[in-house]
């Protein structure tokens, strides 16, 4: 009997100990759900005008968790409307044990350039990519495979952190801003090449202003290919292609006032300039764009708010018979307000957003869309 009792004592401690091995080791999984209806009258879109359309839906497929007390992982896949899965991060970090109190990630995902790129759309507030974000970052916001390194700076009371890393240099080529058709076709298997490495650097900063309010600032730069120019002068087809970089800097800022869990108002506006390296004697191509806006969340569910955008592209315009390129800028600039209402817990959020955008190449026009995000996980749809 003794016996027995023992062995169902040692089998009982050791189920214990697996069951709590394995709670230990199980990530966190979350599945978030994006639905959309939207109206517009853009002439320039292929969505049926001043009717109500129907957005393919999006998921995204959220696994992480902590590998050991040290360092965590992250896996993050999505689908697009009706495109196949692709990982959109995958990465780890370490968080403590290095030398200096440095923590260092290693994999692809969002760049921590500015404050809003590394956060999911579905996070906004205000739906869209900001205008900047859109045509200097491409539909899918500034993600590559990177090594970077970040430690915090003895600045007293302030929080501030310094980040640096390497790139694989796949961040821009995948968003050529002036490159003719002919060429990109041209030049699709040139692009595959090997190319040389980017750089990414980050300095950041917040500080408790008050006991409810926190002021924060950074800037961000990034320098990578992103096109590879082949010579095609007789006298050149010896050399090798050159490959084209681009420098990305940005600056932003953020306040944020909380003076109860049931209200906060936050403001914040990012700057951004791109400027790309040109073939030949041609001038460089400089880009600038600005967002802003404002949130203000009441009674813990509800949130409102306004924001505008603007961005000047400048791009190189080839005209048949030319030999040079005519540089052109074109302005673009959109103001939109939204609505937000998150049940309790967070799990579900309904967003409703107007816009008007106005653009030198045709005729402003608004567009209005309705928003359901869910979450089934510990991954919130929105982190106010």
């Amino acid at each position: 009997m003794t016996s027995r009792l023992v062995a169902v004592i040692a089998l009982s401690l050791f189920g214990c100990s697996l069951a709590k091995a394995q709670t230990a080791l199980n990530p966190d999984i979350s599945a978030v759900g994006d639905f959309r209806l939207f109206s517009h009258n853009d002439e320039a879109r292929d969505e049926r005008k001043e009717e109500v359309n129907l957005a393919n839906p999006e998921l995204e497929l959220n696994i992480g968790g902590y590998l050991n007390p040290y360092a965590r992982a992250d896996v993050v896949v999505a689908w697009h409307g009706d495109h196949n899965a692709e990982i959109e991060e995958l990465y780890a970090t370490i968080l403590r044990g290095l030398p200096l109190g440095i923590n260092l990630r290693v994999g692809k995902y969002l760049l921590e350039f500015g404050r809003l790129n590394p956060v999911h759309p579905h996070a906004y507030s205000f739906i869209q990519r900001p205008l900047p974000h859109e045509m200097f970052f491409g539909e899918e916001g500034l993600a590559d495979m990177a090594v970077r390194a970040g430690f915090l700076l003895p600045m007293g009371d302030a929080y501030t952190e310094l980040m640096a890393g390497l790139l694989k240099g796949d961040i821009l080529t995948g968003h050529k801003h002036h490159q003719h058709e002919e060429e990109g076709e041209e030049h699709e298997e040139a692009d595959e090449e090997d190319r040389d490495l980017g750089f990414f650097g980050r300095l950041t900063s917040s500080l408790a202003v008050s006991e409810s309010a926190e002021l924060a600032i950074g800037a961000s730069v990034v320098n990578a290919v992103y096109a590879i120019h082949e010579h095609k002068d007789e006298e050149e087809d010896h050399g090798e292609p050159r490959q084209l970089r681009s420098w990305l800097f940005g600056g932003d800022i953020k306040y944020k006032y909380k003076p109860s869990r049931y209200t906060t108002v936050q403001i914040e506006a990012e700057g951004i300039a791109r400027m790309d390296e040109q073939a030949g004697d041609e001038n460089n191509l400089t880009s600038y764009g600005a967002y802003a806006y404002i949130d203000y969340l009441f009674n813990q569910k509800y949130n409102i708010g306004g924001v505008f955008e603007w961005a000047c592209k400048e791009e190189a315009v080839h005209h048949d018979g030319a030999e040079e390129h005519n540089m052109q800028k074109h302005d673009t600039w959109r103001a939109g307000l939204f609505v937000g209402f998150a049940p309790i817990e967070e799990t579900s959020l309904v967003r409703l957003a107007g816009h008007w955008t106005e653009s030198e190449e045709g005729d402003g026009f608004w567009e209005a869309t309705l928003q359901l995000v869910f979450s089934l996980g510990p991954h919130k749809p929105h982190n106010f």
